[in-house]
């Protein structure tokens, strides 16, 4: 049996939890910290878990009063917690699932960096895309030196789902971040993955040129004379049948905060440009008012012998060879949510809790995506290229 303890039971860690009770029905949540009690009675619920498995406490104080009584625990709070919350969880010296980003501020990077000197190998970060069956496939290629000597990659990240930056709680700067580290962890996580070296310096630069606005932070759309004309209204988004994310982890269908409020911070595009002690370099993009089928998410990857392109939202790899008339195409499908990521990384977290695993998304890539993402940050406000401090 593996007692798990969850801080925070949103919707993210009750997935994850619920793909390791699939792995394993043995495992158990025998706590649960988040001041929602309803709310964790329902998941708990819909989850399938009796009510009398476990036990609710009000906060993390609490519930690590009974550290000794669980295996691991999984934080599942809002981003700026993360940091201050596994700052905690260190003390009791328990296997880790951290949710991203592992930090919000270069303080709260350090403070996590020094929580767990000499015991990152207990920390999982969850990156799910690193996971991936399909990214499984392109870093065997890559590898295996088919692609010959890579010089360069080309990544983008066009979200069908951005409405959720500024419809939902994700558009308080306070508490997400902003989108490079909302968004940009998973990437420059897979890309760092696939180049094999550190990197260096990055330059970035972000537009908010559509969301956002001068309409009050704290409008609601039932509160709103535009209803009619506003794209991102209730009536306009049932009649397109698409809401681009702006109900997206909501249990209200009907309304949602304006997406054009006055406080919103979070860009609608940025993009980055990454140099790697190797010489290599990356360049990336993400883009949040695409919709439907324009949803892309990949990158291309180019070296002397080959090119390779690949795309999580088709399930797809290409493979064009630049000396000889070839090209392969390579289908890698998946049925679990993040494309397949969510299940190793769940059976990853339930290895290393037993001692039969070390983490492969550790806390080591989880800091150096954050210190990229702050660097990335500001650079998009200062316009320079910002050096990437080593988070070691």
């Amino acid at each position: 049996m593996v007692r798990l303890a969850v801080i925070g039971l949103g919707a993210r860690a009750a997935d994850v939890l619920a793909q390791m009770r699939q792995l394993d029905a043995s495992v158990e949540l025998a706590a649960v910290a988040d001041p929602d009690g309803e709310r964790v009675w329902q998941r708990l619920e819909r989850l399938g878990i009796p009510l009398e498995e476990t036990k609710i406490y009000p906060s993390t104080d609490a519930l690590l009063e009974y550290a000794e009584h669980y295996d691991g625990v999984l934080i599942g709070t809002r981003c700026h917690l993360h940091t201050p919350i596994a700052v905690r969880v260190a003390a009791t010296r328990l296997p880790l699932f951290l949710e991203k980003p592992v930090a919000i501020s270069w303080e709260q990077l350090t403070s996590l960096r020094e929580a767990f000197r000499s015991r990152e190998h207990t920390v999982v970060v969850s990156f799910p895309l690193r996971y991936t069956p399909l990214f499984a496939q392109v870093v065997e290629i890559a590898r295996s030196g088919r692609l010959g000597v890579i010089n360069q990659v080309q990544a983008v990240n066009n979200v069908p789902y951005g409405g959720v930056y500024f419809g939902q709680w994700y558009r308080n700067y306070d508490q997400s971040g902003g989108l490079w580290l909302q968004k940009a962890t998973h990437d420059f996580d897979y890309i760092n993955h696939l180049i094999g070296t550190s990197p260096t310096m990055i330059a970035a630069t972000s537009t908010q040129k559509v969301y956002g606005g001068d309409m009050p932070h704290d409008l609601k759309c039932s509160a709103c004379d535009l209803v009619e004309t506003c794209l991102e209204s209730p009536k306009n988004i049932r009649l397109r049948g698409d809401d681009g994310g702006m109900y997206m982890g909501s249990s209200d269908k009907s309304d949602h905060w304006c997406a054009f409020g006055k406080e919103i911070c979070n860009q609608d595009a940025g993009s980055a440009l990454i140099l790697y002690e190797d010489g290599t370099h990356a360049s990336y993009s993400q883009n949040f008012l695409t919709r439907r089928s324009a949803y892309r998410r990949g990158a291309v990857v180019t070296g002397y012998t080959a090119t390779l392109e690949f795309n999580w939202a088709t399930e797809s790899i290409r493979v064009i060879d630049h000396h000889l008339d070839r090209v392969d195409h390579i289908k890698v499908r998946a049925n679990t949510s993040h494309s397949g990521g969510d299940h190793a990384l769940a059976k990853n977290f339930l290895d290393v809790i037993r001692g039969q695993a070390k983490p492969d998304a550790t806390l080591h890539d989880g800091l150096l995506s954050a210190a990229m993402c702050l660097s990335a940050r500001e650079s998009s406000l200062r316009h320079t290229f910002q050096p990437i401090q080593s988070p070691n």
